[in-house]
């Protein structure tokens, strides 16, 4: 699974699969000679991809991206129109995204985050603010904001948190946790941040205190690449017909 292909496309919209280490639209900023990336794959098979506008001129017809390091689906909008009904679909909180994860425990909190929320690891969902963090500012960490206190150091996802959803969460055979996650709206690099914030950072993310393997252990999800999160999972409602669509990645 180490190509973009396209899972299943219309007139109106494609979903596509990205692999890891691979951008999901152009770096904000670049022109020419910018890294490969998901959009413009999609744009060499069907170039009027490229000239959809969305939120940003340089993302093409994508509704939502993806990290560097996590696989998964992506939905495209083919055209303005399309383009449109998702955006809508998307601030109504009709588009939701589902995830997996690999983890293992870890004991002492990362630098920079605030306490644990209270449950932890039992809630069933995980929500905070994001503020950059670190070198580069290349990471983020979760910001907790007590009634009166200013929200200026955070983003917020409409004035609101921004919400991990947790599925389940499994003990593996050799005493990892697997993790299923939702989400509606997203920010950059949330569910790293989050599982990391409880005390589960995801296998093979140094930027989060995960613990580095080379490859998966024998017999234990020999799909999962580098970074063990895939975007797994997303359903929306079709732009032209508006029935219901959900699209689940094949891994085995």
């Amino acid at each position: 699974m180490g190509k973009p292909s396209v899972v299943d496309e219309t007139i109106e919209y494609a979903v596509l699969f990205k692999p890891h280490r691979v951008h999901t639209v152009p770096l904000k900023g670049r022109t020419g000679g910018h890294e490969p990336n998901l959009l413009d794959w999609y744009g060499r098979l069907f170039p009027k991809a490229l000239t959809v506008c969305g939120r940003h001129p340089w993302e093409g017809g994508v509704l939502h991206r993806l990290d560097y390091e996590t696989q998964g689906l992506v939905l495209v909008a083919k055209t303005q129109r399309a383009m449109q009904v998702l955006i809508t679909q998307q601030e109504e909180g009709r588009i939701i995204k589902e995830y997996r994860a690999l983890t293992t425990k870890r004991a002492d909190p990362l630098p920079g985050f605030p306490p644990s929320p209270r449950n932890g690891v039992e809630a069933s969902y995980i929500a905070s603010g994001f503020r950059p963090y670190g070198p580069g500012r290349k990471a983020v960490r979760p910001v907790l904001f007590p009634a009166g206190k200013p929200q200026k150091i955070c983003t917020l996802d409409r004035g609101n948190p921004y919400i991990t959803e947790v599925l389940r969460k499994e003990s593996t055979s050799i005493g990892d946790t697997a993790f299923r996650l939702r989400l509606i709206r997203g920010f950059r690099h949330q569910i790293r941040c989050h599982l990391a914030w409880i005390g589960y950072p995801i296998v093979n993310d140094a930027l989060y205190g995960g613990v580095i393997r080379d490859t998966p252990p024998a017999g234990e999800l020999p799909e999962f690449p580098v970074l063990a999160l895939v975007a797994e999972g997303i359903r929306f409602f079709d732009p032209r017909t508006g029935d219901p669509r959900r699209y689940t990645l094949e891994t085995g």
